[in-house]
């Protein structure tokens, strides 16, 4: 997986505690995960990821996520709508989630470093995390096509 200069993974319930002040309200890459390990369609993720995202307002953005899990109904955050309306919260408590980010100086980078996480992810565990449901094809439009081939030494 490509390195990062990421924060560390802070609990949840730091963050509701926290009202969020401790996030940037700038552009990054975020990474949303559950307390413990998940089987995935290849392997185990040993981080437990459930949501990759971007935005340019990394504050904003975890609100939304926020606000979805803890009052139903609510729909500022897809992933995080699908988190309640899924009843993921049965198997991933809301408090035992964490979450983690990386700044970054614009949008379209916040864009490329999620997409690259997400093709890291994918070419580790066969598909995308389970809140993720579109694929970030950033890494394909800026370095080719044949990406995959080159990763994989065929190119």
């Amino acid at each position: 997986m490509i390195e990062y200069d990421w924060t560390k993974w802070t609990p949840w319930t730091e963050l509701l505690r926290l009202d969020l002040a401790g996030v940037p309200n700038a552009p990054g890459a975020y990474v949303i995960a559950a307390g413990r390990s998940i089987a995935r369609a290849v392997g185990t993720d040993d981080e437990g990821f459930l949501d990759i995202g971007e935005s340019g307002k990394l504050q904003d953005r975890l609100w939304g996520f926020r606000e979805c899990v803890t009052v139903p109904k609510t729909e500022w955050h897809r992933a995080g709508w699908r988190f309640a309306f899924f009843g993921f919260d049965k198997h991933f408590p809301v408090p035992s989630l964490r979450v983690r980010w990386i700044g970054t100086g614009t949008k379209a980078e916040a864009v490329r470093v999620e997409g690259q996480v997400m093709l890291a992810y994918l070419r580790r565990h066969c598909e995308l995390p389970p809140l993720n449901y579109q694929f970030n094809w950033a890494p394909f439009e800026e370095d080719g096509w044949d990406l995959l081939e080159r990763l994989e030494g065929r190119g």
